[in-house]
């Protein structure tokens, strides 16, 4: 004699499992795509601050259009950072020199913050442009 089985429900069952562990993934997803993208921005804008730099005539203007560029950059990237800091050092600002950027952005990442991610993240990013040598300054 065979006994039959009754399977009724078992697919609410396995579903009410099984969805909070895809969300789970879903939001790692997420999260690590939100830090690689972070991640490759800020890196850009300090390429971008560095060379700005290099294309002004003095150390001065140089300082203003790294800084200026890299603010720019991310912000029509649509990088929200909480706190943006950007230093260029344009010390050996003579043809044949290099300008250096430093960029650090601070991310605000709350929204994934429930699920073990941290609230914010710091990126940091630097940049060497140099400086055509046989530029008249």
């Amino acid at each position: 004699m065979t006994r039959v089985r009754n399977e009724k429900g078992s697919m609410s069952v396995e579903l009410v499992l099984l969805t909070p562990a895809l969300v789970a993934c879903i939001l790692v997803i997420a999260g690590g795509a939100r830090y690689v993208d972070a991640r490759g921005q800020t890196s850009s804008a300090a390429f971008v601050a560095a060379r700005a730099a290099s294309l002004t005539s003095d150390q001065q203007a140089a300082v203003a259009a790294g800084r200026e560029a890299a603010s720019r950059a991310l912000a029509d990237r649509g990088l929200a950072c909480g706190t943006l800091t950007v230093r260029v050092d344009a010390g050996e600002f003579l043809p044949g020199g290099q300008v250096r950027a430093v960029v650090t952005c601070i991310a605000d990442l709350s929204d994934l913050a429930g699920f073990g991610l941290p609230g914010t993240k710091s990126f940091t990013s630097t940049a060497v442009v140099p400086i055509e040598e046989h530029r008249v300054l």
